[in-house]
């Protein structure tokens, strides 16, 4: 018989390929369980801090109103206004304007900036009163479109006042908001709004219909 001994040492056995399978499917099994955990709690994560920054960015709309009784105007990541700007020059209102963790620069929606997108009432020539053309309504809402990457704001360059002759909820101008009962991933537009925005004429969530005052002349 032929000795199992090697200079003295018993060989070492290593691992068959079956108990390797094994252990790689237990790896895979536990990746697949703890995984979307994880990816549901970075959710959550950025969603909250979505909410903070656009706590920051009220504040300083109020800041700004108080100093110019009326709001910024309105802010598109990809075009022109750049309203979000007024809050941090010539006055710092804000240090600087916090970027939407749902809009990386150079992709989705918006892919000029990584900033929120706003609709006001505001108009651009604050500092010189003779180019004042004072709003009629003030109001304004600021918002990321979420998760789902989807713009669900719509006829925002109107809002508040969409015309008084149209019903705007079947007509879907106004917003859909962000809700996490309806999957932490369901569409809808994290959003802060602030200002007279009983006033005018849009749609909430596609049912409620916002019917207050309207300026005599059109517009706001």
């Amino acid at each position: 018989m032929r000795s199992k001994i090697l200079n003295g040492k018993e060989p070492r056995r290593g691992f068959t390929l079956i108990e390797l399978l094994i252990v790689i499917a237990i790896i895979l099994i536990l990746i697949a369980i703890a995984l979307p955990n994880f990816l549901e709690a970075q959710l959550r994560a950025k969603v909250a801090k979505v909410e903070g920054d656009l706590r920051s960015i009220a504040t300083a709309m109020e800041s700004y109103f108080i100093q110019y009784r009326m709001y910024p105007p309105d802010h598109d990541p990809d075009a022109q206004p750049k309203g979000l700007y007024f809050l941090t020059t010539p006055i710092k209102f804000m240090t600087v304007v916090p970027e939407d963790s749902f809009n990386q620069a150079g992709t989705g929606l918006d892919p000029g900036e990584a900033f929120f997108e706003m609709a006001s009432t505001g108009r651009p020539w604050v500092a010189n009163p003779l180019f004042r053309n004072p709003p009629k309504i003030n109001a304004y809402a600021v918002f990321s479109h979420g998760p789902a990457h989807r713009d669900t704001f719509s006829d925002n360059d109107a809002w508040p006042c969409s015309s008084p002759t149209i019903d705007p909820c079947p007509n879907t101008m106004g917003y859909l908001r962000y809700s996490p009962t309806n999957g932490s991933s369901s569409i809808g537009a994290i959003l802060r709004a602030g200002g007279e925005v009983r006033s005018g004429n849009y749609c909430i969530d596609e049912w409620q219909r916002v019917k207050g005052y309207f300026p005599p002349a059109g517009g706001c």
